[in-house]
């Protein structure tokens, strides 16, 4: 999903990283950041991987779950 470009010297581990890393945008303020999916996800009462967290910028409490159909965080306002 991510845009991200191979650096030299990276390892294997850390391109796989940049690669699942994806640009989200805060839905209040609009500040980006690079959100990385958990390996161990909390999984809602739907089968929904579910994540919340606060936006370093304007200090909004987001919370999303991940689309099965493309592994993109989906954020509710």
């Amino acid at each position: 999903m991510g845009n991200f470009a191979h650096q030299p010297g990276m390892t294997r581990e850390a391109e796989a990283d940049q690669r699942d890393a994806q640009l989200i945008a805060c839905p209040h303020c609009r500040a980006e950041f690079v959100f990385r999916r958990s390996p161990d996800p909390r999984i809602d009462s739907c089968g929904f991987e579910t994540y919340s967290f606060r936006c370093e910028q304007c200090g909004a409490t987001l919370a999303g779950v991940i689309d099965p159909y493309d592994d993109a965080l989906l954020l509710s306002d």
